[in-house]
């Protein structure tokens, strides 16, 4: 069969497909692929160059002859190419390859009605719209597809993994991931598969004997020191668990026993891994794996494997397949994780973290503490402040000023108020007399009579002036302590301390006497 790459114009595509053209999506350009190009395709084949005014003759552009019948032409690899140019242009491509494979499996009509039956496996439910899963027997698998729309009608019951069906249907290359699948058209369920009945029995079996009981599963340790790892060494679980345990405590050993995760050798090497590293004194041990299909899982399913892990005395964390998928040694282990990344987040406590916060609260700490002694040494400096200000000493002081300041103000006062009424009285003596000049002037022609009713009216005025002058003088008297002193008494004081009372003073004393033209100093006897 040749492959016959086509340059179609868009406007001619409709005529090219009528004569078998199809479109490449992937790579965007047209081919027919056959034993001999249909002649209603050539005109747009590059190996075919029309010679002008012969009908049904070409020159074939690979050797350069003419010829009558295009089945004389061989197509070489979709282009003309120089083989001394290019050594590898004979190869064909992963493309080209997948097409091939995709045409024969197209036109082979063995392929297109399959009855095939076996047991469901790879299923964790509907993913999407559509159903996939596989099938198997005992030396092979064959993946399966159906479409939500087959689903709808063909699907009768619970489609779930172990069961053993029988499914009519076609098969299909896809060529974007080089792979053959069952599309399945309709599919019964025929019992129970021998495999999943086997483990089912298995179970049953394991779990009579107590070693699912949660009441013997041993507690992880929240800080252990030793790690023990049952995994491939090349597997992408153990790069999971380091890249985790170096973030959250890299002070933590682990300690890897390779083993073979799948195939003939799985099982004996896992028991002996678990076997060895228990009785090494280990904290813990996780025994895991990446994900992977049942028949990649079903090493962990075997009655040794749990019976191994049962009968160890160190802590076992399983960490086998993805959520989905459930093994014996789940059932089994003290504790059963997801991934291998969840068995390491489960088993290494993440005092990276721990540590960040003990710094962060140390610094908090110290902050609040600065602040605190900083608070006690401004209170501390107020209080002092405030006890020096209210001493006794300071007191008296204050005291001291505020008497000065006030005896001060006193005789100040005194001394205005003296001066005001002196002033007044001058002035009030200066008015009325000139007030009776002008009477005087203003009668002195009268007769008698007039002037003797003028001089009563004077004296009156005089003596009532006169009566408020000397009422005004007694007050002005009274106000003065200086006035008392005048009368005989004076001011005693004890070293510039006024005396109070007798109790103030003892005999031998010095005392000062202030008299109103003087101080006496006199002694107490």
């Amino acid at each position: 069969m040749a492959f016959f790459k086509l340059n179609v114009p868009f406007k001619d595509k409709d005529e090219a497909k009528k004569f078998g053209a199809k479109w490449y999506s992937e790579d965007k350009y047209w081919y027919y692929s056959g034993d001999e190009l249909p002649e209603g395709l050539r005109r747009w084949c590059p190996l075919y160059k029309p010679v002008d005014g012969k009908e049904g003759v070409y020159l074939d552009t690979e050797t350069g002859e003419i010829i009558r019948d295009s089945s004389e032409i061989t197509p070489v690899n979709n282009e003309t190419v120089n083989d001394l140019d290019d050594p590898y242009a004979k190869y064909r491509t992963v493309s080209e390859i997948n097409r091939m494979i995709s045409d024969i499996v197209n036109a082979t009509n063995e392929f297109r009605a399959i009855l095939v039956k076996g047991e469901v496996t790879n299923f964790d439910g509907k993913k999407g719209r559509h159903y996939y899963f596989a099938i198997k027997d005992d030396s092979a698998l064959l993946p399966c597809v159906m479409w939500d729309s087959t689903a709808a009608y063909a699907l009768k019951f619970k489609l779930e993994k172990g069961q053993q069906v029988a499914i009519a249907g076609s098969l299909e290359y896809y060529d974007a991931q080089g792979k053959v699948q069952l599309i399945v058209s309709t599919i019964e369920n025929i019992g129970d598969g021998e495999a999943n009945l086997a483990f089912i029995k298995l179970k049953a079996k394991l779990e009579a004997e107590g070693l699912f009981a949660p009441e013997r599963k041993k507690s992880i340790p929240k800080h252990p020191e030793q790690v023990g790892i049952i995994t491939s060494k090349n597997g992408q679980a153990i790069k999971d668990i380091c890249k985790i345990a170096e973030k959250r405590n890299p002070y933590v050993q682990l300690i890897l026993y390779h083993v073979n995760v799948q195939g003939v050798n799985a099982v004996s090497t896992i028991v002996n891994g678990i076997k060895t590293l228990d009785g090494m004194g280990l904290d813990t041990i996780i025994v895991g794996r990446g994900g992977g299909s049942d028949e990649e899982l079903n090493s962990y399913n075997h009655e040794r494997i749990a019976r191994a892990v049962a009968e160890a005395k160190t802590p076992i964390v399983s960490a086998v397949g993805h959520q989905g998928h459930w093994t014996l040694i789940d059932f089994v282990a003290d504790k059963r994780v997801a991934t291998p990344s969840e068995a390491a987040e489960e088993t290494i406590p993440d005092v990276m973290t721990d540590i960040s916060r003990i710094e962060l609260l140390k610094n908090t700490i110290r902050d609040r503490m600065k602040a605190i002694i900083e608070n006690r040494r401004l209170l501390i400096k107020s209080t002092l402040s405030d006890i020096e200000k209210n001493s006794p000493q300071n007191r008296l002081n204050e005291k001291k000023d505020r008497l000065k300041h006030f005896s001060e103000l006193m005789d100040m006062n005194i001394r205005n108020i003296y001066k005001d009424h002196k002033d007044r009285t001058q002035n009030l003596s200066e008015s009325i007399a000139s007030r009776l000049k002008l009477i005087y002037t203003g009668y002195k022609d009268r007769p008698k009579n007039l002037l003797d009713s003028i001089n009563g009216n004077i004296k009156i005025i005089f003596q009532k002036y006169n009566n408020r002058f000397e009422v005004l003088l007694a007050e002005l008297n009274g106000l003065s302590p200086t006035a008392k002193l005048v009368g005989g008494f004076g001011y005693v004081t004890k070293e510039n301390k006024p005396v109070k009372n007798v109790a103030d003073v003892k005999p031998g004393d010095d005392i000062n006497i202030r008299m109103h033209d003087g101080d006496i100093t006199a002694t107490v006897k």
